[in-house]
Protein backbone atom coordinates (compact mmCIF):
# COMPACT_ATOMS: atom_id res chain seq x y z
CA UNK A 1 0.00 0.00 0.00
CA UNK A 2 1.32 3.44 -0.89
CA UNK A 3 0.31 7.05 -0.21
CA UNK A 4 -2.24 8.33 -2.73
CA UNK A 5 -0.52 10.63 -5.18
CA UNK A 6 -1.95 14.13 -5.44
CA UNK A 7 -0.68 17.69 -5.33
CA UNK A 8 0.42 18.82 -1.91
CA UNK A 9 2.30 22.00 -1.04
CA UNK A 10 5.92 21.46 -0.16
CA UNK A 11 7.23 22.55 3.21
CA UNK A 12 9.44 25.15 1.51
CA UNK A 13 6.36 26.65 -0.15
CA UNK A 14 4.50 26.73 3.18
CA UNK A 15 7.45 28.48 4.84
CA UNK A 16 7.62 31.02 1.98
CA UNK A 17 3.88 31.70 2.20
CA UNK A 18 4.11 32.18 5.96
CA UNK A 19 6.98 34.65 5.54
CA UNK A 20 5.12 36.63 2.87
CA UNK A 21 2.03 36.59 5.07
CA UNK A 22 4.02 37.95 8.00
CA UNK A 23 5.40 40.76 5.85
CA UNK A 24 2.21 41.78 4.11
CA UNK A 25 -0.56 41.27 6.62
CA UNK A 26 0.46 43.98 9.13
CA UNK A 27 0.91 46.44 6.28
CA UNK A 28 -2.44 45.51 4.79
CA UNK A 29 -4.03 45.76 8.22
CA UNK A 30 -2.53 49.19 8.80
CA UNK A 31 -3.66 50.40 5.40
CA UNK A 32 -7.12 49.01 5.96
CA UNK A 33 -7.53 50.47 9.45
CA UNK A 34 -5.71 53.73 9.06
CA UNK A 35 -4.76 54.62 5.52
CA UNK A 36 -8.16 54.69 3.88
CA UNK A 37 -9.99 57.54 2.32
CA UNK A 38 -12.71 57.24 4.91
CA UNK A 39 -10.24 57.83 7.73
CA UNK A 40 -8.79 60.83 5.97
CA UNK A 41 -12.28 62.26 5.48
CA UNK A 42 -13.07 61.77 9.18
CA UNK A 43 -9.83 63.46 10.23
CA UNK A 44 -10.46 66.40 7.90
CA UNK A 45 -14.05 66.76 9.09
CA UNK A 46 -12.98 66.65 12.75
CA UNK A 47 -10.34 69.29 12.12
CA UNK A 48 -12.83 71.60 10.36
CA UNK A 49 -15.45 71.13 13.09
CA UNK A 50 -12.88 72.06 15.73
CA UNK A 51 -11.76 75.12 13.84
CA UNK A 52 -15.35 76.06 13.08
CA UNK A 53 -16.40 75.78 16.75
CA UNK A 54 -13.53 78.04 17.87
CA UNK A 55 -14.11 80.57 15.13
CA UNK A 56 -17.89 80.58 15.78
CA UNK A 57 -17.24 81.48 19.43
CA UNK A 58 -14.87 84.27 18.35
CA UNK A 59 -17.51 85.45 15.90
CA UNK A 60 -20.23 85.36 18.57
CA UNK A 61 -18.09 87.28 21.07
CA UNK A 62 -17.22 89.98 18.52
CA UNK A 63 -20.87 90.28 17.47
CA UNK A 64 -22.13 90.48 21.03
CA UNK A 65 -19.67 93.30 21.76
CA UNK A 66 -20.72 95.23 18.66
CA UNK A 67 -24.48 94.59 18.86
CA UNK A 68 -24.90 95.79 22.47
CA UNK A 69 -28.15 93.90 22.98
CA UNK A 70 -29.56 94.20 19.43
CA UNK A 71 -32.07 91.42 18.77
CA UNK A 72 -30.69 89.97 15.51
CA UNK A 73 -30.70 86.37 14.31
CA UNK A 74 -32.87 83.25 14.13
CA UNK A 75 -34.15 81.93 17.46
CA UNK A 76 -33.15 78.36 18.35
CA UNK A 77 -35.96 75.84 18.56
CA UNK A 78 -36.44 72.09 19.08
CA UNK A 79 -33.40 69.84 19.22
CA UNK A 80 -31.01 72.72 18.50
CA UNK A 81 -32.22 74.57 21.60
CA UNK A 82 -32.07 71.41 23.73
CA UNK A 83 -28.54 70.62 22.61
CA UNK A 84 -27.42 74.18 23.26
CA UNK A 85 -28.71 73.92 26.84
CA UNK A 86 -26.48 70.93 27.58
CA UNK A 87 -23.21 71.53 29.43
CA UNK A 88 -21.16 69.73 26.77
CA UNK A 89 -22.28 69.51 23.17
CA UNK A 90 -19.33 68.12 21.18
CA UNK A 91 -19.30 68.12 17.40
CA UNK A 92 -18.47 64.57 16.32
CA UNK A 93 -17.48 63.71 12.73
CA UNK A 94 -20.27 61.96 10.85
CA UNK A 95 -19.12 61.61 7.25
CA UNK A 96 -18.33 58.20 5.71
CA UNK A 97 -17.40 57.48 2.12
CA UNK A 98 -18.90 54.00 2.54
CA UNK A 99 -22.23 55.13 3.93
CA UNK A 100 -22.82 58.60 2.44
CA UNK A 101 -23.03 59.56 -1.20
CA UNK A 102 -20.62 62.18 -2.43
CA UNK A 103 -22.68 65.24 -3.25
CA UNK A 104 -22.29 67.34 -6.39
CA UNK A 105 -19.84 70.28 -6.32
CA UNK A 106 -20.81 73.15 -4.07
CA UNK A 107 -23.19 75.59 -5.80
CA UNK A 108 -21.80 79.05 -6.45
CA UNK A 109 -22.81 81.89 -4.21
CA UNK A 110 -25.35 84.44 -5.42
CA UNK A 111 -25.47 88.18 -5.00
CA UNK A 112 -27.06 89.36 -1.75
CA UNK A 113 -30.24 91.45 -1.93
CA UNK A 114 -29.92 93.39 1.34
CA UNK A 115 -27.18 95.33 3.13
CA UNK A 116 -25.46 93.87 6.21
CA UNK A 117 -26.78 94.78 9.65
CA UNK A 118 -24.78 97.33 11.60
CA UNK A 119 -23.11 94.82 13.99
CA UNK A 120 -22.17 92.50 11.12
CA UNK A 121 -20.79 95.38 9.06
CA UNK A 122 -18.79 96.61 12.09
CA UNK A 123 -17.04 93.28 12.77
CA UNK A 124 -16.63 92.29 9.12
CA UNK A 125 -13.10 93.77 8.65
CA UNK A 126 -11.77 92.11 11.79
CA UNK A 127 -13.28 88.76 10.83
CA UNK A 128 -11.82 89.07 7.32
CA UNK A 129 -8.33 89.58 8.76
CA UNK A 130 -8.86 86.66 11.16
CA UNK A 131 -9.89 84.11 8.52
CA UNK A 132 -7.12 85.12 6.12
CA UNK A 133 -4.50 84.75 8.81
CA UNK A 134 -6.00 81.42 9.91
CA UNK A 135 -5.91 80.07 6.36
CA UNK A 136 -2.16 80.59 6.18
CA UNK A 137 -1.72 77.94 8.87
CA UNK A 138 -4.72 75.64 8.42
CA UNK A 139 -4.96 75.85 4.59
CA UNK A 140 -8.76 75.60 4.95
CA UNK A 141 -11.26 77.81 3.18
CA UNK A 142 -13.34 80.10 5.44
CA UNK A 143 -16.52 82.06 4.84
CA UNK A 144 -18.17 83.95 7.71
CA UNK A 145 -21.94 84.37 7.09
CA UNK A 146 -24.56 86.53 8.73
CA UNK A 147 -27.97 85.23 9.90
CA UNK A 148 -29.32 85.40 6.34
CA UNK A 149 -26.43 83.40 4.82
CA UNK A 150 -24.67 86.39 3.27
CA UNK A 151 -20.86 86.46 3.51
CA UNK A 152 -19.39 89.16 5.73
CA UNK A 153 -15.79 87.87 5.46
CA UNK A 154 -13.92 85.08 3.69
CA UNK A 155 -10.45 83.79 3.08
CA UNK A 156 -11.03 84.74 -0.56
CA UNK A 157 -12.70 87.79 -2.01
CA UNK A 158 -16.29 86.54 -1.99
CA UNK A 159 -19.15 88.60 -0.55
CA UNK A 160 -22.06 86.53 -1.81
CA UNK A 161 -25.02 84.72 -0.28
CA UNK A 162 -24.86 80.95 0.46
CA UNK A 163 -28.20 80.47 2.16
CA UNK A 164 -29.37 78.19 -0.66
CA UNK A 165 -26.73 75.54 0.14
CA UNK A 166 -28.03 72.68 2.29
CA UNK A 167 -25.33 72.59 4.95
CA UNK A 168 -25.46 76.39 5.34
CA UNK A 169 -29.22 76.34 5.62
CA UNK A 170 -29.04 73.73 8.39
CA UNK A 171 -26.38 75.71 10.25
CA UNK A 172 -28.54 78.89 10.15
CA UNK A 173 -31.19 76.83 11.98
CA UNK A 174 -28.69 76.04 14.75
CA UNK A 175 -27.33 72.63 13.66
CA UNK A 176 -23.70 72.07 12.70
CA UNK A 177 -23.68 70.15 9.41
CA UNK A 178 -21.03 68.45 7.27
CA UNK A 179 -21.09 67.48 3.60
CA UNK A 180 -18.79 65.61 1.24
CA UNK A 181 -18.81 67.11 -2.26
CA UNK A 182 -16.99 66.44 -5.48
CA UNK A 183 -14.43 69.01 -6.44
CA UNK A 184 -15.35 71.25 -9.32
CA UNK A 185 -11.80 71.01 -10.76
CA UNK A 186 -11.94 67.20 -10.88
CA UNK A 187 -9.14 66.61 -8.38
CA UNK A 188 -6.11 67.94 -10.17
CA UNK A 189 -2.88 66.07 -9.31
CA UNK A 190 -0.04 67.95 -7.62
CA UNK A 191 3.56 66.96 -6.89
CA UNK A 192 3.97 64.66 -3.89
CA UNK A 193 5.96 67.28 -1.97
CA UNK A 194 3.37 70.04 -2.50
CA UNK A 195 1.02 71.23 0.25
CA UNK A 196 -1.99 70.70 -2.01
CA UNK A 197 -4.12 67.60 -1.67
CA UNK A 198 -5.32 65.49 -4.58
CA UNK A 199 -8.58 63.78 -3.54
CA UNK A 200 -11.47 64.13 -5.98
CA UNK A 201 -13.84 65.42 -3.26
CA UNK A 202 -13.86 68.10 -0.58
CA UNK A 203 -15.24 68.26 2.96
CA UNK A 204 -17.58 71.17 3.82
CA UNK A 205 -18.59 72.07 7.38
CA UNK A 206 -21.04 74.78 8.50
CA UNK A 207 -21.04 75.68 12.23
CA UNK A 208 -23.61 78.10 13.67
CA UNK A 209 -22.56 81.17 15.70
CA UNK A 210 -25.04 81.62 18.57
CA UNK A 211 -25.65 84.55 20.90
CA UNK A 212 -28.31 84.25 23.62
CA UNK A 213 -30.00 81.33 21.86
CA UNK A 214 -30.19 83.17 18.54
CA UNK A 215 -28.22 82.20 15.44
CA UNK A 216 -26.45 85.38 14.41
CA UNK A 217 -24.59 83.66 11.56
CA UNK A 218 -22.39 80.70 10.66
CA UNK A 219 -18.84 79.82 9.82
CA UNK A 220 -18.54 77.86 6.57
CA UNK A 221 -15.28 75.88 6.19
CA UNK A 222 -13.92 73.50 3.60
CA UNK A 223 -10.80 71.51 2.82
CA UNK A 224 -9.75 68.59 0.62
CA UNK A 225 -8.89 65.47 2.67
CA UNK A 226 -5.47 63.88 2.41
CA UNK A 227 -5.14 61.10 -0.17
CA UNK A 228 -3.35 57.78 0.30
CA UNK A 229 -0.60 58.50 -2.20
CA UNK A 230 0.56 61.64 -0.41
CA UNK A 231 0.14 60.11 3.02
CA UNK A 232 2.47 57.26 2.06
CA UNK A 233 4.96 59.78 0.74
CA UNK A 234 4.79 61.83 3.93
CA UNK A 235 5.23 58.72 6.09
CA UNK A 236 7.86 57.13 3.85
CA UNK A 237 10.47 57.12 6.60
CA UNK A 238 8.29 55.36 9.15
CA UNK A 239 6.93 52.94 6.58
CA UNK A 240 10.46 52.08 5.44
CA UNK A 241 11.47 51.31 9.02
CA UNK A 242 8.34 49.20 9.53
CA UNK A 243 9.00 47.36 6.28
CA UNK A 244 12.59 46.63 7.26
CA UNK A 245 11.55 45.43 10.71
CA UNK A 246 8.91 43.14 9.21
CA UNK A 247 11.36 41.87 6.59
CA UNK A 248 13.94 41.09 9.26
CA UNK A 249 11.27 39.44 11.42
CA UNK A 250 10.05 37.34 8.51
CA UNK A 251 13.63 36.36 7.67
CA UNK A 252 14.24 35.27 11.26
CA UNK A 253 11.01 33.25 11.25
CA UNK A 254 11.99 31.71 7.92
CA UNK A 255 15.42 30.74 9.23
CA UNK A 256 13.85 29.23 12.35
CA UNK A 257 11.43 27.25 10.19
CA UNK A 258 14.33 26.08 8.04
CA UNK A 259 16.50 25.17 11.01
CA UNK A 260 13.87 23.69 13.30
CA UNK A 261 11.44 22.13 10.82
CA UNK A 262 12.46 21.94 7.18
CA UNK A 263 16.04 20.65 7.66
CA UNK A 264 15.18 17.86 10.13
CA UNK A 265 12.20 16.72 8.05
CA UNK A 266 14.35 16.53 4.93
CA UNK A 267 16.89 14.49 6.90
CA UNK A 268 14.19 12.12 8.15
CA UNK A 269 12.88 11.73 4.61
CA UNK A 270 16.36 10.81 3.38
CA UNK A 271 16.78 8.30 6.21
CA UNK A 272 13.40 6.71 5.47
CA UNK A 273 14.25 6.37 1.77
CA UNK A 274 17.61 4.80 2.64
CA UNK A 275 15.91 2.30 4.92
CA UNK A 276 13.22 1.54 2.33
CA UNK A 277 15.64 0.87 -0.55
CA UNK A 278 18.15 -0.93 1.67
CA UNK A 279 21.08 1.39 0.92
CA UNK A 280 21.47 2.27 4.60
CA UNK A 281 19.43 -0.11 6.76
CA UNK A 282 20.84 1.31 10.03
CA UNK A 283 21.09 5.13 9.65
CA UNK A 284 22.91 7.38 12.09
CA UNK A 285 21.04 10.03 14.14
CA UNK A 286 20.79 13.47 12.53
CA UNK A 287 23.00 16.30 13.78
CA UNK A 288 19.93 18.12 15.05
CA UNK A 289 16.19 17.58 15.10
CA UNK A 290 15.00 21.11 15.89
CA UNK A 291 11.92 20.28 17.93
CA UNK A 292 10.92 17.65 20.47
CA UNK A 293 8.31 16.09 18.23
CA UNK A 294 10.82 15.69 15.41
CA UNK A 295 13.35 14.18 17.83
CA UNK A 296 10.69 11.66 18.87
CA UNK A 297 9.95 10.96 15.21
CA UNK A 298 13.67 10.57 14.54
CA UNK A 299 13.96 8.08 17.37
CA UNK A 300 11.00 6.17 15.94
CA UNK A 301 12.69 6.04 12.52
CA UNK A 302 15.93 4.77 14.08
CA UNK A 303 14.03 2.18 16.14
CA UNK A 304 12.07 1.09 13.10
CA UNK A 305 15.26 0.80 11.03
CA UNK A 306 16.95 -1.18 13.81
CA UNK A 307 13.95 -3.49 14.14
CA UNK A 308 13.78 -4.05 10.38
CA UNK A 309 17.51 -4.71 10.25
CA UNK A 310 17.32 -7.18 13.12
CA UNK A 311 14.32 -8.92 11.64
CA UNK A 312 16.01 -9.09 8.27
CA UNK A 313 19.08 -10.63 9.84
CA UNK A 314 16.88 -13.02 11.82
CA UNK A 315 14.99 -14.04 8.71
CA UNK A 316 18.28 -14.62 6.90
CA UNK A 317 19.57 -16.70 9.83
CA UNK A 318 16.36 -18.68 10.13
CA UNK A 319 16.30 -19.26 6.38
CA UNK A 320 19.84 -20.61 6.48
CA UNK A 321 19.04 -22.86 9.47
CA UNK A 322 15.77 -24.11 8.01
CA UNK A 323 17.48 -24.84 4.70
CA UNK A 324 20.18 -26.73 6.53
CA UNK A 325 17.72 -28.63 8.75
CA UNK A 326 15.45 -29.53 5.82
CA UNK A 327 18.29 -30.58 3.57
CA UNK A 328 19.14 -33.78 5.50
CA UNK A 329 15.60 -35.27 5.63
CA UNK A 330 14.88 -34.23 2.06
CA UNK A 331 18.12 -35.87 0.89
CA UNK A 332 17.29 -39.03 2.84
CA UNK A 333 13.75 -39.18 1.45
CA UNK A 334 14.95 -38.60 -2.13
CA UNK A 335 17.66 -41.27 -1.76
CA UNK A 336 15.22 -43.83 -0.38
CA UNK A 337 12.68 -43.04 -3.06
CA UNK A 338 15.26 -43.44 -5.82
CA UNK A 339 16.35 -46.80 -4.42
CA UNK A 340 12.75 -47.98 -4.30
CA UNK A 341 11.90 -46.71 -7.77
CA UNK A 342 15.05 -47.05 -9.86
CA UNK A 343 16.86 -50.12 -8.47
CA UNK A 344 17.92 -52.55 -11.24
CA UNK A 345 17.64 -55.48 -8.89
CA UNK A 346 14.50 -56.44 -6.99
CA UNK A 347 14.40 -54.93 -3.50
CA UNK A 348 13.98 -57.44 -0.72
CA UNK A 349 10.99 -57.02 1.60
CA UNK A 350 13.30 -56.27 4.52
CA UNK A 351 15.15 -53.62 2.51
CA UNK A 352 11.88 -52.11 1.28
CA UNK A 353 10.48 -51.91 4.80
CA UNK A 354 13.66 -50.21 6.03
CA UNK A 355 13.60 -47.65 3.23
CA UNK A 356 9.92 -46.92 3.79
CA UNK A 357 10.58 -46.52 7.53
CA UNK A 358 13.38 -44.05 6.74
CA UNK A 359 11.04 -42.06 4.50
CA UNK A 360 8.36 -41.96 7.19
CA UNK A 361 10.87 -41.03 9.90
CA UNK A 362 12.39 -38.20 7.91
CA UNK A 363 8.95 -36.92 6.87
CA UNK A 364 7.87 -36.88 10.50
CA UNK A 365 11.06 -34.97 11.37
CA UNK A 366 10.26 -32.39 8.68
CA UNK A 367 6.69 -32.09 9.95
CA UNK A 368 7.95 -31.62 13.51
CA UNK A 369 10.37 -28.93 12.39
CA UNK A 370 7.65 -27.09 10.45
CA UNK A 371 5.31 -27.20 13.43
CA UNK A 372 8.05 -25.80 15.67
CA UNK A 373 8.73 -23.05 13.18
CA UNK A 374 5.02 -22.22 13.15
CA UNK A 375 5.08 -22.07 16.97
CA UNK A 376 8.11 -19.77 16.78
CA UNK A 377 6.35 -17.45 14.34
CA UNK A 378 3.30 -17.38 16.60
CA UNK A 379 5.52 -16.59 19.60
CA UNK A 380 6.93 -13.54 17.78
CA UNK A 381 3.43 -12.06 17.56
CA UNK A 382 2.54 -10.19 20.74
CA UNK A 383 -0.74 -11.22 22.37
CA UNK A 384 -2.53 -8.06 23.58
CA UNK A 385 -5.87 -9.71 24.34
CA UNK A 386 -5.05 -12.54 26.75
CA UNK A 387 -5.66 -12.28 30.50
CA UNK A 388 -3.00 -13.03 33.08
CA UNK A 389 -3.57 -15.85 35.59
CA UNK A 390 -1.81 -16.98 38.81
CA UNK A 391 1.20 -19.23 38.49
CA UNK A 392 -0.51 -21.92 40.63
CA UNK A 393 -3.28 -22.23 38.05
CA UNK A 394 -0.75 -22.58 35.23
CA UNK A 395 1.06 -25.21 37.31
CA UNK A 396 -2.10 -27.32 37.56
CA UNK A 397 -2.43 -27.41 33.79
CA UNK A 398 1.27 -28.25 33.31
CA UNK A 399 1.08 -31.16 35.79
CA UNK A 400 -1.60 -32.81 33.69
CA UNK A 401 0.43 -32.15 30.52
CA UNK A 402 3.65 -33.65 31.96
CA UNK A 403 2.62 -36.36 34.44
CA UNK A 404 6.15 -37.81 34.50
CA UNK A 405 7.48 -34.65 36.16
CA UNK A 406 7.03 -33.64 39.79
CA UNK A 407 6.18 -29.93 39.46
CA UNK A 408 6.52 -27.67 42.51
CA UNK A 409 5.44 -24.00 42.64
CA UNK A 410 7.34 -21.86 45.16
CA UNK A 411 7.44 -18.18 46.04
CA UNK A 412 4.52 -15.98 44.98
CA UNK A 413 2.45 -18.75 43.43
CA UNK A 414 -0.83 -16.94 43.93
CA UNK A 415 0.40 -13.88 42.03
CA UNK A 416 -0.45 -13.52 38.35
CA UNK A 417 2.40 -14.16 35.97
CA UNK A 418 2.90 -10.96 33.88
CA UNK A 419 2.27 -12.75 30.59
CA UNK A 420 -0.95 -13.54 28.73
CA UNK A 421 -2.13 -16.94 29.91
CA UNK A 422 -1.69 -18.70 26.56
CA UNK A 423 1.86 -17.38 26.12
CA UNK A 424 2.83 -18.16 29.73
CA UNK A 425 1.56 -21.73 29.27
CA UNK A 426 3.47 -22.09 25.97
CA UNK A 427 6.77 -20.76 27.38
CA UNK A 428 6.71 -22.93 30.51
CA UNK A 429 5.62 -25.94 28.47
CA UNK A 430 8.73 -25.61 26.29
CA UNK A 431 10.99 -25.46 29.35
CA UNK A 432 9.32 -28.49 30.97
CA UNK A 433 9.54 -30.44 27.71
CA UNK A 434 13.29 -29.70 27.52
CA UNK A 435 13.67 -30.82 31.15
CA UNK A 436 11.82 -34.09 30.49
CA UNK A 437 13.94 -34.76 27.38
CA UNK A 438 17.11 -34.33 29.50
CA UNK A 439 16.16 -36.95 32.11
CA UNK A 440 14.60 -34.59 34.69
CA UNK A 441 12.22 -36.03 37.27
CA UNK A 442 11.28 -32.87 39.16
CA UNK A 443 10.98 -29.12 38.28
CA UNK A 444 10.66 -26.20 40.71
CA UNK A 445 8.99 -22.94 39.59
CA UNK A 446 9.98 -20.09 41.93
CA UNK A 447 8.20 -16.78 41.23
CA UNK A 448 9.32 -13.47 42.81
CA UNK A 449 6.53 -11.02 41.94
CA UNK A 450 8.38 -8.07 43.50
CA UNK A 451 11.55 -8.57 41.46
CA UNK A 452 9.59 -9.72 38.39
CA UNK A 453 11.57 -12.98 37.93
CA UNK A 454 10.61 -16.64 37.57
CA UNK A 455 13.28 -19.37 37.95
CA UNK A 456 12.80 -22.82 36.44
CA UNK A 457 15.09 -25.40 38.11
CA UNK A 458 15.18 -29.05 37.05
CA UNK A 459 17.22 -32.07 38.25
CA UNK A 460 18.07 -33.42 34.80
CA UNK A 461 21.40 -34.00 33.08
CA UNK A 462 21.99 -30.28 32.77
CA UNK A 463 23.96 -28.41 30.13
CA UNK A 464 27.67 -28.93 29.59
CA UNK A 465 30.10 -26.01 29.97
CA UNK A 466 30.91 -26.13 26.26
CA UNK A 467 27.25 -25.71 25.26
CA UNK A 468 26.23 -23.03 27.75
CA UNK A 469 27.04 -20.15 25.35
CA UNK A 470 25.24 -21.82 22.43
CA UNK A 471 22.14 -23.22 24.05
CA UNK A 472 20.03 -20.11 23.39
CA UNK A 473 21.13 -19.90 19.75
CA UNK A 474 18.26 -20.72 17.35
CA UNK A 475 18.35 -24.29 15.97
CA UNK A 476 21.14 -25.39 18.29
CA UNK A 477 20.34 -28.82 19.77
CA UNK A 478 22.21 -31.72 21.38
CA UNK A 479 19.42 -34.12 20.42
CA UNK A 480 19.46 -33.88 16.65
CA UNK A 481 19.73 -37.66 16.28
CA UNK A 482 16.63 -38.17 18.43
CA UNK A 483 14.49 -35.53 16.70
CA UNK A 484 15.55 -32.33 18.46
CA UNK A 485 14.96 -29.12 16.47
CA UNK A 486 16.70 -26.48 18.61
CA UNK A 487 13.65 -24.20 18.39
CA UNK A 488 12.11 -24.68 21.85
CA UNK A 489 14.23 -22.13 23.73
CA UNK A 490 13.92 -19.73 20.78
CA UNK A 491 10.14 -19.85 21.25
CA UNK A 492 10.52 -18.99 24.95
CA UNK A 493 12.92 -16.13 24.12
CA UNK A 494 10.55 -14.74 21.46
CA UNK A 495 7.57 -14.80 23.85
CA UNK A 496 9.51 -12.94 26.54
CA UNK A 497 10.95 -10.37 24.10
CA UNK A 498 7.46 -9.57 22.80
CA UNK A 499 6.49 -8.72 26.39
CA UNK A 500 9.66 -6.84 27.31
CA UNK A 501 11.36 -9.73 29.11
CA UNK A 502 14.46 -11.90 28.73
CA UNK A 503 15.52 -15.54 29.17
CA UNK A 504 18.77 -16.24 31.04
CA UNK A 505 20.69 -19.46 31.74
CA UNK A 506 22.22 -19.39 35.22
CA UNK A 507 24.78 -21.74 36.76
CA UNK A 508 23.36 -24.71 38.67
CA UNK A 509 24.96 -27.49 40.75
CA UNK A 510 22.51 -30.03 39.34
CA UNK A 511 20.32 -29.92 36.26
CA UNK A 512 19.54 -26.70 34.39
CA UNK A 513 18.37 -23.40 35.81
CA UNK A 514 16.61 -20.87 33.56
CA UNK A 515 15.47 -17.45 34.81
CA UNK A 516 12.65 -15.54 33.12
CA UNK A 517 12.69 -11.77 33.75
CA UNK A 518 9.67 -9.62 32.97
CA UNK A 519 9.80 -5.98 31.82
Amino acid sequence: MSVRQKWRPSLALVVAVVCVFLVTMPIIGALTARLTSNQFVRETEHSLLTQGAVMAEVYAFAFQTAAQGADIGNALTGDALTRRAETYHPLDPQLSVFRDDVWPPRPDGIAGDAPLSAPHAQIAPDMARLVKQAQKSTLAGYIVLDHRGQAIASSGDENLSYAHIDEVSAALQGTATSALRRRSDGGERHPLASISRDEAYRVFVAVPAIVENRVIGAVYLSRTPLDLRKYLYQERGSLTVIGLVMLIGASVVGLLFWRLLYGPIRGLMAQSRAVANGSKPAPEPLDHYGMKELADLGQSVLSMASTLSERGAAIETYTAHVTHEMKSPVTAIMGAAELLHCSDEPVSPERRDKLQANILSEAQRMNTLLERLRDLARAKTKDTTGDTIPLNKIGESLRSEYPSLTLTVAGDGDAALPLPATQAQAALSQLLQNAAQHSARSVVLNFDATAGTLSVQDDGSGISAGNRDKVLTPFFTTRRDSGGTGVGLSIVTAILEQNGGTLLLEPSDKGARFVLTFG
